[in-house]
């Protein structure tokens, strides 16, 4: 993964990328998408907590059937009247760029914060904004 991890999930984190549906969700990618992101990767937001909006994002590099998870848990959109989120965020990238960035609340290890935060993936890790994940 690039940063602290225990197997296939951020260290504390309660997202298992290895996990049976993690995999089918990343293998459906693989099979059905083009890359479109940063040249030769595919973004994909996975489903985490619906009741709440949240996705979790990989890089997927399809030809080497690599995933790299952002480092959060997940995202949504800023919370609403009641602190909780009442949207999906926007995940904004190009496949002409390595930098993806999410304008709305992003959660990392039990701490959630609303903004804009941007990411850059290289060489199969991301940097940019820092969260608990990559300290």
């Amino acid at each position: 993964m690039g940063y602290r991890s225990e197997g296939c999930s951020f260290q504390y984190s309660p997202v298992d990328f290895c996990d049976e549906r993690h995999l089918a969700l990343i293998e459906d990618a693989i099979a059905k998408r083009k890359p479109d992101f940063a040249q030769r990767y595919i973004l994909l937001s996975i489903p985490e907590w619906p009741d709440y909006h949240q996705d979790s994002v990989v890089a997927i590099e399809p030809a080497a059937r690599k995933a790299y998870p952002l480092p959060i848990d997940a995202y949504s959109g800023p919370g609403g009247e009641s602190g909780e989120p009442a949207a999906k965020g926007k995940l904004t990238y190009a496949l002409d760029s390595d930098r993806v960035c999410i304008e709305g609340a992003i959660l990392a290890y039990k701490v959630v914060k609303d903004g804009t935060f941007c990411f850059v993936l290289k060489d199969g890790r991301f940097s940019g904004y820092k969260t608990a994940y990559m300290e």
